[in-house]
């Protein structure tokens, strides 16, 4: 449904109003998720909306030359129909068009909201929260973000042609003509406009979730899949209660498989997303030490994580990592059939025999059901076996044969950031700089450590974020264990990565060096690296390593 964005922040935190209760958005509790018009005054079941709520004055855009203010006593209107949200039966909606149109009535009904002035028939082309990419026909959702209200562009948004403006506190001036849906939170009205958009399609959706793996797992899914059915993807790492609506928003006639990744910084957002997105099958790669700053244990990441398996019906399928104790042990909580997957005798779809690394990927043999199989997986780490497994399973349960399979696994490509090897003059990067915890530092690691030959390994580490009362003692453990993986140089960037070098140097590794911004840390590296070296670069999103392998690659290539 046109271009659908997400702010350039990811975490899956909610507005400013929510955050001071730390609890994630819900769709229960403000009324049931499919709207009931009832009778014509409204619908009884709905929350009120409360005050109206007005911008605050450091969040406004300024004056407005605007010649008609909006009438602060314009009339709440509400759809008289009886028919549920989004029935192609009661939108109208021609199911040959590609994307489908809504219109305002739809999104009035969907979101639990009222209309305040404007058209009801107006057709709705697609979903935007951004105002400097709607294109003409949109929604936009005026979302309140961490540093910036959505409130303040409603004006840009109807300049560049919005439908409509879905609101929770109405803006001064507005135009008359353009219809203004108010409703109790614009994250909540965006997740239950998706939720359900999504019901009106009956195919698989596949929800993909863990500590490690999310994003190169969805990846390898949608590959999968994609050789025998349309594929609908959540595009980069659009995995919050901004991205995963937005997605599900993108649903044609066409697609005929949906794959979502949904992350989690606190309880309750995979439950959250869960209940938008109704999974009919879910994947869990790994659980380890990740967002423990909201999550608090390794137990508290356990729970997050099975959400997703409790959310699958008995008609669906789960898919679980028999090789991550925690991962299996989810299937105590599943009501659906479960597939396990991983190099476990035990596991149905599993990898067999030796797993052969060299730059240019892996190599292994994919077992399934008695029937094996060489693949060559054009991706960086053994780790990365493990995420093909999960992509196989997926594609057993959903019913694709061995073959499509395997060329699915065959044809995927690396995703950007993510242990992707880049060469840099003479000396080659593996650049695994999105993201970084203390499991998937370790894991890059040693697929470094498998492909340096003889030539020496460094390792920049920016800070692992999120880890809450864990984040020295797991910074200190990282050093310890870079000091006995036989590292030659190791820079940390950042406070926390400041322990682990101190950590590193008591283990015996001297040439350990903490900087303190990207650029000493690109300094630092163009004296000390030699033809020859393999240098490892990793940290969390927040530390924005990916420009040290940048400016590297720029440097060295042009030496």
């Amino acid at each position: 449904m046109g271009h659908l964005r997400q702010p350039a922040e990811r975490t899956a935190r909610g507005d400013h109003r929510r955050d001071r209760r730390r609890d994630p958005p819900r769709l229960a509790g403000a009324g049931p998720l499919c709207y009931d018009a009832g009778e014509a005054g409204g619908n009884r079941g709905r929350t009120p909306l409360g005050p109206r709520r007005r911008l605050r004055r450091h969040r406004r855009q300024g004056p407005r030359n605007v010649s008609a203010g909006r009438p602060r006593s314009a009339p709440l209107r509400r759809p008289r129909s009886r028919a549920s949200d989004l029935e192609p039966e009661a939108t109208g909606v021609n199911e040959t068009i590609s994307p489908p149109v809504l219109s305002v009535q739809d999104v009035v009904r969907a979101t639990h909201g009222a209309l305040v002035g404007g058209d009801l028939g107006v057709p709705v082309r697609g979903v935007s929260i951004d105002s400097r990419t709607l294109t003409v026909g949109e929604a936009f959702f005026a979302i309140c973000g961490h540093r910036l209200d959505g409130h303040a562009f409603a004006r840009e948004a109807i300049g560049r042609g919005a439908a409509c403006l879905v609101v929770h506190a109405l803006p001064d001036d507005l135009p008359g003509h353009v219809p203004v849906v108010l409703v109790d939170d614009t994250t909540t009205a965006l997740g239950r406009l998706a939720a359900a958009y999504r019901r009106r399609f009956d195919v698989p959706v596949v929800g993909v979730t863990g500590s490690n793996g999310k994003t190169t797992t969805k990846e390898l899914i949608a590959g999968v899949l994609g050789m025998r059915l349309q594929v609908l993807r959540s595009a980069g790492s659009l995995n919050n209660q901004w991205g995963l609506p937005l997605t599900l928003l993108q649903l044609g006639p066409s697609h005929q498989a949906v794959v979502l990744e949904m992350g989690t910084n606190r309880p309750g957002d995979i439950a959250y997303l869960a209940e938008i997105a109704a999974p009919t099958l879910a994947v869990v790669t790994t659980v380890s030490p990740a967002h423990l700053e909201e999550l608090g244990s390794i137990e508290g990441v356990v729970a997050e994580k099975s959400a997703l398996v409790r959310a699958v019906p008995a008609s669906g399928r789960v898919v679980l990592n028999a090789d991550d104790a925690r991962v299996a042990g989810m299937a105590e909580a599943a009501a659906a059939p479960v597939l396990a997957y991983g190099r476990r005798p035990s596991a149905e779809v599993r990898a067999v025999g030796p797993v052969r690394e060299s730059t240019g990927g892996v190599e292994f043999t994919l077992a399934i059901g008695g029937r094996e199989h060489p693949v060559r997986l054009a991706l960086a780490g053994s780790h990365n076996v493990t995420n093909a497994l999960a992509a196989a399973a997926t594609g057993h349960a959903l019913g694709l044969a061995l073959p499509d399979i395997v060329r699915g696994l065959e044809a995927a490509r690396p995703v950007p950031g993510r242990c992707v090897w880049r060469a840099a003059g003479p000396v080659r990067i593996l650049d695994d700089s999105y993201n970084a915890n203390p499991a998937s530092v370790r894991a890059a690691l040693e697929t470094a450590r498998a492909a340096r030959g003889a030539g020496r390994l460094l390792v920049a580490l920016g800070d692992m974020l999120e880890l809450g009362p864990h984040a020295v003692d797991a910074h200190r453990e990282l050093g310890r264990a870079l000091a006995a993986a036989g590292v030659a140089e190791f820079i940390g960037v950042g406070r926390l990565a400041g322990e682990a070098v101190e950590a590193a140097r008591a283990a015996g590794l001297a040439a350990a060096t903490r900087a303190s911004t990207f650029e000493d840390t690109v300094a630092h590296l163009l004296k000390r690296l030699v033809p020859g070296d393999v240098l490892l670069v990793k940290g969390s999103r927040g530390m924005r390593m990916e420009r040290v392998v940048d400016a590297l690659i720029a440097r060295l290539r042009r030496e």
